[in-house]
């Protein structure tokens, strides 16, 4: 999979009118990308989009504006919760909801995600269900 791939969910019948929640992964593992992608295929209503290079992310962010930033906490020299900082600090990305994913809870590092921003924390990778739940409920759409 490439690490700047785009795949608008299959076409469906959202609300008229309304445009897609464009949700944008940064996680340097592909295996997650593919997955992440898999559950959000039949979600008509968003489009996902996949950045694998925490270098890039804050651009690809800003390029996108996504609305939803689901955002991998260890990545190969960068922080998670240092990206978090960044895209709040861009007035391009400062409103875009941050899920940070994390393959274990720890209560010091959901603090300091806390206190960087973010808008939710999952362990992953997350069920399908509860994925698309925070989803639809980080960006107040049913």
């Amino acid at each position: 999979m490439n690490s700047d791939v785009t795949t608008p969910s299959e076409p469906s019948a959202p609300q008229p009118g309304a445009r897609p929640i464009t949700v944008l992964l940064v996680d340097d593992q592909v295996f997650i990308g593919e997955v992440v992608r898999r559950m959000l295929l039949g979600e008509p209503d968003i489009s996902y989009h996949f950045c694998a290079d925490g270098a890039q992310a804050v651009r690809r962010a800003q390029e996108l504006r996504p609305d939803v930033i689901l955002q991998d906490l260890v990545m190969p020299g960068v922080d998670g919760i240092d990206l978090v900082r960044q895209y709040r600090s861009h007035e391009l990305t400062a409103s875009s909801a941050v899920i940070l994913l994390s393959s274990t809870e720890d209560a010091a590092t959901r603090a300091r995600a806390d206190e960087a921003g973010i808008s939710g924390f999952m362990v992953k990778p997350p069920p399908k269900a509860a994925l698309v739940a925070r989803i639809r409920e980080v960006t107040a759409r049913p």
